[in-house]
């Protein structure tokens, strides 16, 4: 059987998806072997990457969420035969008649919107989101399995979409890298004693709960690693900076460093899909502030310290009583080899059912 498989998110350059995809794709092929694996790539990787016998490199060079996407892909399927499709994330082409397995990592653009999320026009906002609902809609509603990271995330798509039997919907949680497990010896110039932020500046991340919470703890610093980007200008504009130290193009070793050097990981998100910062930061163990929210009860139980993403003063609270602390200790089994294993065996049942 043939199975095109859009790896097109491919490297470290798109973050969390690309981490995903580069992990699940180094062990996935071997978990199909009998089958024709069709990758499909951008050019930056397509003569580089080296993939087992059994997958075809197809160069596939535009760009997520465009209309060439929806266009050509299709065409390309065609071309190619292919027999079934997967992909690392919901944006199948919605033209295509290609039956698919779809990864749905979180909803986190169904539940949050408006002028605050975006950087776009109002006009072209709402186009695309528009865009997006429908892709997604099309996508879950015509997909033969649907793999999300939680349970929590299982239960919210079975909300917005009462019709999907819960039977197609597949958890299958994550695992942080394995450079997690080892201690980093990179040197990151960096505050002493400070609070870490891992992530992104988007409205959900709920980061200005934390900046609040920093104007009332005067000898606390905190470190935010994330790429610039107007959210973050945004949330910093009219604050003082004095104790806000940005870090961003870290290599793996420096982040591994970073964690950590920190007193404390802190992850006030109001929504996620899965949690893996959190987990990186318990594999080096440094202790992890977190909101309560049911993803993160989900994926780290009882392993961190929760609290109010709501309430600032809360946070204030618990950071007050963090104190001095040990490395905790702290072992995650999960492991990408495991993850594309279980995925293999959804795409395995997919490709029974046709």
């Amino acid at each position: 059987m043939r199975i095109a498989i859009d790896a097109r998110f491919y490297g470290s350059e798109h973050t969390g998806l690309g981490r995903y995809t580069t992990n699940v794709l180094a062990h996935l092929p071997r978990y199909l072997k009998g089958q024709t694996l069709q990758v499909l790539l951008r050019s930056k990787y397509y003569n580089t990457l080296k993939l087992p016998k059994n997958c075809q490199k197809v160069l596939a060079d535009f760009s997520h969420y465009s209309l060439a996407e929806q266009l050509y892909l299709p065409l390309l399927l065609s071309k190619l035969g292919s027999d079934l499709l997967y992909t690392f994330h919901f944006n199948a082409p919605i033209l295509s008649r290609v039956p698919s397995v779809l990864t749905v990592h979180d909803l986190i653009k169904s539940y949050f919107s408006g002028p605050e999320t975006t950087t776009r026009s109002p006009w072209l906002y709402s186009l695309k989101r528009a865009g997006y609902q429908y892709v997604l809609r099309r996508g879950v509603t015509h997909a033969q399995a649907i793999i999300v990271p939680t349970n929590t995330v299982k239960n919210q798509l079975l909300t917005n979409f009462p019709s999907l039997p819960p039977e197609r919907v597949h958890p299958i949680p994550e695992a942080p890298d394995p450079i997690f497990c080892i201690p980093s010896t990179a040197k990151v110039t960096l505050p002493p004693n400070y609070l870490l932020f891992v992530g992104n500046a988007y409205p959900h991340k709920n980061l200005s709960v934390l900046l609040d919470a920093l104007t009332q703890l005067p000898k606390e610093h905190l470190v935010i690693v994330a790429h610039e980007s107007p959210f973050l200008i945004r949330l910093l504009s009219g604050r003082d900076l004095s104790r806000i130290h940005l870090l961003s193009s870290l290599t793996d070793p420096e982040l591994v460093f970073v964690y950590q050097q920190a007193r404390a990981l802190v992850a006030p998100s109001l929504m996620e899909g899965y949690g893996l910062p959190g987990l990186e930061a318990l594999m080096v163990g440094t202790p992890v502030i977190s909101s309560n929210i049911p993803v993160y009860r989900e994926v780290y139980g009882d392993k961190v310290t929760y609290f109010d993403p709501q309430s600032v003063s809360d946070l204030v609270r618990v950071i007050t009583h963090l104190g001095a602390t040990s490395p905790t200790s702290f072992k995650y089994s999960r492991t990408w080899d495991q993850v594309a294993c279980s995925i293999a065996e959804v795409i395995h049942e997919s490709c029974a059912r046709l």
